[in-house]
């Protein structure tokens, strides 16, 4: 059984510094990637349209990134300033990823990998905004 202790000490024992915020947002984030992809997949085979099919998904895996990532990636101070600017990054977030995903998906030719492409081409970007942002804007020490 792990030692009881608060969020702030349990880190202290967790590489620091960016590259351990780099390997534990990668981990967190195949957890949350494959949360995202494969409910867009799954609405898209019954028929849920492109756009609100890629926004649901970005919700579910970005719900499962921010609890993963306020808990084991970075320090948290768990008030209410933190939980709006964590609603703003996620937001823009949203906006960027949706954007990204619909210019890309019809700018590609009709294909069986079309969707994939336009996932994850507007992951990848949305994905380094987002950790940029939360290490730079919200989670800085």
């Amino acid at each position: 059984m792990l030692p009881a202790g608060t969020a702030e000490q349990r880190t202290r024992s967790r590489p620091d510094g960016l590259l351990g915020q780099l390997l534990r947002f990668g981990l967190v984030g195949v957890v949350s990637a494959t949360a995202d992809y494969g409910s867009l997949l799954v609405m898209v085979t019954f028929g849920v349209w492109q756009e609100p099919a890629r926004a649901l998904s970005f919700v579910l895996g970005s719900t499962t990134a921010y609890l993963l990532n306020r808990r084991w990636t970075f320090v948290s101070r768990r008030d209410a300033k933190e939980a709006v600017a964590v609603a703003a990054v996620y937001a823009a977030t949203f906006v960027l990823i949706l954007t990204i995903y619909s210019l890309v998906r019809h700018s590609l030719p009709t294909s069986p990998w079309q969707v994939t492409i336009a996932w994850v081409v507007s992951q990848g970007i949305g994905t380094s905004f987002n950790f940029l942002t939360q290490r730079l804007l919200i989670f800085r020490r």
